[in-house]
């Protein structure tokens, strides 16, 4: 039986040590494959393509899932062509990707209150509430997040768009 050297099993060990929970960078060819694909997406919704138009997001999300709007889109796509399987997966990675971005940047509100709107189409309206809250506390010099009061919020819940839409 052959010795293995301990330099050999050191490095595999430190290749297989550094690759660990590191998540692969989206390269700028990427993000443009991605930017084109939504543009198609986007002409395929005006001409009613919906079918296509969920394919298109759908590749858009993949290459970029750190774009927490192709996941919003993609869950709306899904959720009109009646798969809400689909659509509560899309909404939930979408909560994730708003979620881990806020944490970035905590000086942007607006990253929040994405996520409160992911919250409420999946239908936890309690998380969607205290996001709301959250946002305001931190957020209270940005004008359209203190404008967005419980009664926007009342009315967000039920306008017939968002209807259609939530799970």
């Amino acid at each position: 039986m052959k010795r293995r050297s301990p330099v050999v099993l050191a490095l595999v060990l430190l290749l297989a040590v550094t690759g660990c929970g590191q998540k692969p960078e989206i390269t700028p060819l990427q993000r443009k494959q991605a930017a084109a694909l939504v543009s198609e997406a986007e002409f395929a919704i005006t001409i009613r393509d919906f079918a296509r138009a969920e394919d298109l997001m759908r590749q858009a999300a993949e290459l970029c899932p750190d774009d927490g709007s192709y996941w919003m889109a993609l869950g709306n796509l899904t959720k009109r062509n009646g798969k809400p399987a689909e659509a509560r997966k899309a909404y939930e990675q979408c909560v994730e990707v708003y979620a881990a971005a806020y944490k970035e940047t905590p000086q942007n509100g607006k990253l929040l209150m994405r996520q409160m709107y992911a919250e409420a189409l999946l239908g936890h309206v309690d998380k969607a509430r205290a996001l709301v809250k959250k946002a305001r506390e931190k957020h209270a010099q940005d004008p359209e997040i203190s404008a967005f009061d419980e009664a926007a919020f009342e009315r967000m819940l039920r306008n017939p768009n968002f209807k259609e839409l939530a799970l």
